[in-house]
């Protein structure tokens, strides 16, 4: 137990020094504003010092990629399933199943909308690059807005389970860019231009809930600051995109990568210093022959001189075969790169509409190719920004047995998967028309529905008529039939008749 946040926070950062000097080093190899060094000053100097920008093009490519697979345009990417108590309770008012689905359907898209309404899209890229690059990022969920933080604001302290125990954030600001509230409580402390340390101390309880006490340097906040929240509630969320076992903070994809990305650069370099120096020339003149080399430098094109062809001869600098070596070679670091990146895979439109099977195969390829960290991802991003998106709508699930559902991976990742599902199924049943009408009459068509169905992973017998409605039905037809035929009968009779009368 530490006696402030501040002591809290010296001990967990000194234990994360090492890792910041490392992230800091992916992070120049690829987006320099990630993860900034110590004291740097980007108003006033160049983020830029690296010879390639094939990490950068990587990063944004693959934060695209997931992008596009978690959060869709135009479609949710989540469920609101009910419960089988509400199911009931619905059944009893006289709700029909398909009009509880029509609801929850309504409400995944309004939830969905208000992402967009609140333009927080660019919010969860940086949490994508983030976690490419450095492998950690802390998610704040807001009342009206996400707030991104990365690794140098925060320390973090897990269990054996990889589980929070104890999150820590610090920012140094001006005491008067604090909130209101808080400048309230230490007027005359401070002068407004001072720099204070405003600390964040979030800790598991007992409970299994996590408790927050809020500090200004040394001074604890009164309690009212405070805040406690269940677990799956918690708005502080560090994701992570590879945690190993028994470690406090994870591993990004690029640090896997890092020594083709540095290589890069070395071999970067020396391609374009070869080629400066490849590209400069000059005139060997020689000293006894009768070319004066001051007649060469300041006649014009077409000046005719005194001199011999072989009293001049040119000379270039650089060595062009070393260059094509290293050239070939860094051409093979940029292939491995663009496939550890997923850059020579296919491409997913950016579009408004963008069918679920590209999202499918976009799913599926990331899941693929990294192992379950996609879905580590889908889970751990996805499950609390619906959340955050419901109560933003104001449908609140606490005390229901209502829940939100992530589906990721080879599945669709919306309702509109469902609808594939079903024109697939129906797909299968038009094949139907090629069996001889001997065999389909002596197949039973509700057995055939149940097996297609459970082999596309969807029910189909909402849609299909039971056999007691397949009969009534035809019945009904049947009686249609022969009303029709009776009164047609009593026309041609009558008609007979009146011509009968007429002769």
């Amino acid at each position: 137990m530490y006696d402030s946040a501040s002591q809290c926070w010296m001990k967990l950062s000194g234990i994360k020094q090492s890792l910041l000097t490392r992230t800091e080093r992916y992070a120049s190899l690829t987006i320099p504003k990630i993860c900034l060094p110590t004291g740097f000053q980007p108003e006033s100097t160049d983020q830029t010092h690296d010879y390639q920008s094939i990490g950068a093009q990587a990063v944004n490519h693959l934060t695209n990629k997931i992008m596009l697979a978690l959060f869709a345009p135009s479609r949710p990417f989540f469920r609101v399933q009910a419960g089988e108590k509400t199911e009931a309770q619905l059944q009893q008012a006289g709700v029909a199943p398909g009009d509880v689905a029509t609801i929850l359907a309504a409400l995944e898209r309004k939830a969905t909308k208000e992402l967009d309404s609140r333009a927080q899209r660019p919010k969860l890229y940086a949490i994508m690059r983030h976690l490419i690059i450095t492998g950690n990022v802390l998610m704040v969920l807001e009342e009206k807005s996400l707030r991104v933080m990365g690794i140098r604001y925060f320390c973090v302290k897990r269990d054996s389970k990889g589980e929070l125990h104890t999150l820590v954030i610090k920012e140094t600001i001006k005491f008067d860019e604090l909130e209101e509230d808080v400048r309230s409580v230490l007027v005359g402390k401070y002068h407004p231009d001072a720099e204070v340390s405003h600390y964040k101390l979030i800790r598991r309880l007992p409970s299994g809930d996590y408790g927050m006490s809020q500090w200004v340097d040394e001074t604890r906040l009164p309690t009212e600051f405070d805040g406690k929240w269940p677990a799956d509630r918690l708005p502080y969320r560090v994701l992570t995109w590879d945690l190993a076992d028994e470690s406090d903070y994870a591993t990004g994809l690029v640090e896997e990568y890092a020594g083709d990305l540095e290589a890069m650069s070395i071999l970067a370099e020396s391609v374009v210093d070869g080629a400066v120096l490849g590209s400069e020339y000059r005139w060997l003149v020689n000293p006894t022959g009768q070319t004066s080399a001051d007649d060469l430098n300041q006649s014009k094109n077409g000046d005719a001189i005194a001199g011999k062809p072989e009293d001049i001869q040119p000379t270039q600098g650089g060595n062009p075969n070393a260059i094509t070596v290293a050239d070939n070679v860094l051409q093979r670091y940029e292939r491995r790169i663009a496939l550890g990146f997923l850059m020579q895979a296919g491409v997913t439109r950016d579009a408004e509409r963008v069918t679920a099977e590209e999202i499918r195969l976009t799913a599926n390829e990331l899941e693929t190719a990294f192992g379950g960290v996609y879905s580590t991802l889908a889970n751990g991003i996805q499950t609390p920004i619906a959340n955050w998106l419901l109560d933003a709508v104001g449908a609140d699930l606490n005390g229901t047995d209502l829940r939100v559902a992530i589906i990721t991976g080879l599945d669709a990742l919306s309702r509109n998967g469902d609808l594939e599902n079903l024109r697939m199924a129906f797909s299968d049943f038009a094949q139907l028309i090629n069996v001889p009408e001997q065999l389909l009459a002596r197949i039973k068509f509700t057995p055939l529905a149940k097996f297609v169905g459970d082999g596309r992973g969807i029910d189909l017998m909402p849609f299909i008529k039971s056999d007691e409605e397949f009969s009534q039905e035809q019945a009904q037809m049947q009686q249609a039939r022969v009303a029709e035929a009776s009164a047609t009968a009593v026309g041609e009779e009558a008609a007979a008749a009146q011509a009968q009368g007429t002769a």
